[in-house]
């Protein structure tokens, strides 16, 4: 069953005709995209002084000078009175974009079960007269300014600018209104059968050969010649060309509706009028090039070529309809919408339409070009989060999601607000983006920024197990031994010693396994002075602080910190050493009483320095001394 792929356009809704999945899952709607804040340069920004202009003429909107006049009228900053009103242009250039993509390609009929049972010839008929009411809505504004500058006693011009927008009803109102009949009477039959067009043309060749043509207007010589389907008509005294005047789309507009049978496609028109520009027809060059908009107040001399030349994105599409194997490249290239080089704005939603229609025939690089150029234009706008969702549009996996990484280093911040919050929840909830990530941008910021502590927490969400470790031995776990800061070294420390976690660890044994060990048996020994009988704990106390004496020294030392850190643990451990066999003894027992057999085997494993090494030996012999006395 085919999808129908709906965009919203100003108020309506573009249905495209598609075999594939609806086009629409690859746009985020308002709530992925965060809010209204974020589609701004999306949307193209537009000023709300474009309100305040709703009953000037349009005419007077064109030229610095009318937009200063019309800013210091109202108040407002010429300049960005200049940027809405480049920006509603431009959002204007965008629709008839979007409304020609459904003229070409849209659904033919109230439902899709009608349009499939529409046979070849009748598909293209229909398609033909969607094509004819885009050309007749995109000239409606061009031919009121005309009919408006034209005025009175020029009706002639007038009807001209009417045909060329196929309103024909209105030009022959007007020429009656006039006292042209006969005109009247002749527009009538402009969408008439060929045979009309026939006996003009041969009336055109009488009034030549006779040359009682020169008594007529060119004006009026003009519309018998587009009646009659003649582009270009010699007469008499001059050279009366049809399109001199008009812009490219009425050029393929007059050929569609007056030089061509009413059967005739819309590659037919697009041919004939190729022919017109590019000077490869009978008549010559006549026609002027499809040029983008912003090219078209600087006109360029017909019989001027250029190497490369520019053409409006209109008149690619039309060619993309009428042949689908035409280049996609020169189709998506900004200059055939702006002036502005880097803008890919439209060029990428649409190469988006394109796929969605099957139109799959642009070049890796190509592709990779418009992604990464419209994913560069968000961020270099702030709006680094939809950057990454244009990242995800890249085919190649490794590529995307090398992509993707690079793009949140450099964007993730560490402090967290309530806008980098949204922003992480549309990444991880709408894009799907692993948590996993976003932390390893994080700890790559963090790193850059020189926060350990921040870099840690990080490394240890984005599960890189190895790399936190030894960060914590590194550069934090002696601060924390130092200061005695147990508790934040042992929630790091019990997340790496599950087993899953610490297999993938090197050296855990004897980094944090060793300091794991060394902050259990303190807080164990706090436990048991709290208890009553404890006995068992007691024994396995022993065990573990036993053990403990012979792993300290094995703890790595790459600077002085490290080894005063070191040295506080060998001190403290033979302490707890003294106070386990202590408690082992009885609650009365004194120095007296502690086997000193069992204790001086640990204490001389443990690496202390020469002043605390001294201070136990002194101790140790006391006690020796006094055991001595007393068993004599």
């Amino acid at each position: 069953m085919k999808s129908i792929a709906i965009m919203e356009l100003q108020g309506g809704a573009i249905e495209l005709d598609s075999d594939m999945a609806d086009i629409t899952q690859s746009f985020p709607t308002e709530s992925m995209l965060g809010g209204e804040e974020d589609g701004d340069l999306l949307a193209g920004e537009t000023d709300t002084t474009i309100s305040k202009l709703g009953g000037l003429a349009s005419s007077e909107l064109d030229g610095v000078s009318a937009a200063g006049h019309i800013a210091s009228t109202l108040g407002i900053n010429p300049h960005a009175l200049q940027n809405a009103l480049s920006a509603a242009a431009l959002l204007g250039y965008w629709a008839e974009v979007w409304t020609l993509c459904e003229a070409l390609w849209g659904r033919l009929g109230p439902s899709d079960q009608e349009a499939e049972v529409l046979s070849e010839y009748e598909r293209q008929l229909e398609r033909r007269r969607s094509f004819s009411a885009w050309l007749s809505r995109g000239a409606s504004h061009r031919v009121e300014e005309e009919v408006v500058l034209a005025g009175k006693g020029r009706h002639v011009d007038a009807v001209f600018s009417y045909l060329t927008g196929n309103r024909i009803s209105e030009a022959c109102r007007l020429a009656q209104k006039e006292g042209d009949h006969r005109l009247s009477l002749l527009l009538s039959q402009a969408v008439g059968s060929q045979y009309c067009r026939d006996l003009l043309a041969l009336q055109l060749a009488d009034w030549h050969r006779m040359q009682t043509d020169c008594y007529l207007p060119e004006e009026r010589l003009r519309i018998f010649a587009l009646l009659a389907g003649k582009p270009v008509w010699q007469s008499t005294d001059s050279l009366v060309n049809v399109c001199a005047e008009l812009d490219w789309k009425r050029c393929v507009a007059v050929h569609l509706w007056f030089m061509l049978p009413p059967t005739a496609s819309v590659a037919d028109a697009l041919a004939r009028y190729e022919a017109a520009f590019q000077g490869s027809c009978e008549a010559g060059k006549y026609a002027c090039a499809p040029l983008p908009p912003y090219l078209e107040a600087e006109q360029p001399d017909l019989e001027e070529s250029s190497n490369r030349p520019l053409y409006d994105l209109c008149f690619h599409l039309l060619k993309l309809y009428s042949d689908r194997h035409y280049g996609l490249q020169q189709l998506l290239e900004p200059l055939a919408v702006t002036w502005e080089r880097l803008d890919y704005r439209l060029s990428w939603h649409l190469w988006g339409v394109l796929q969605a229609l099957h139109y799959t025939h642009l070049s890796a690089p190509r592709q990779g070009l418009l992604h990464a150029s419209y994913a560069a234009q968000l961020e270099s706008a702030g709006l680094w989060h939809m950057a990454v969702f244009i990242l995800l549009h890249i085919p190649e996996h490794t590529q995307r999601e090398r992509a993707v990484r690079e793009m949140l280093a450099l964007h993730c911040p560490l402090q967290e607000t309530e806008d980098s919050v949204r922003r992480e929840r549309f990444l991880t909830e709408q894009l799907l983006i692993p948590e996993q990530w976003i932390h390893e941008a994080k700890a790559t910021r963090a790193h850059r920024d020189g926060d350990r502590h921040q870099q840690a927490l990080h490394l240890y969400r984005a599960r890189y197990w190895n790399q936190c470790h030894r960060l914590l031995i590194q550069h934090l776990a002696s601060d924390c031994i130092i200061n005695d800061n147990h508790d934040y070294l042992l929630e790091f420390l019990e997340g790496l010693a599950l087993p899953e976690h610490c297999a993938t660890i090197q050296d855990w044994d004897t980094a944090g396994g060793v300091y794991l060990d060394y902050i259990r048996v303190i807080k164990t020994l706090q436990d048991i002075q709290q208890m009553e009988n404890a006995g068992y704990e007691l024994e396995r106390l022993y065990t573990d602080v036993t053990s403990l004496c012979s792993r300290i020294e094995l703890l790595p030392c790459r600077t002085a910190k490290d080894r005063l850190a070191q040295s506080e643990m060998a001190k403290r451990v033979a302490n707890i050493l003294r106070a386990v066999l202590s408690l082992q003894q009885g609650d009365t027992a004194d120095s007296l009483s502690i086997p000193l057999a069992q204790l001086a085997p640990h204490i001389s494993r443990l690496p202390m320095p020469e002043d605390y090494t001294l201070e136990e030996l002194r101790g140790l012999t006391q006690s020796y001394l006094r055991q001595l006395i007393v068993s004599q």
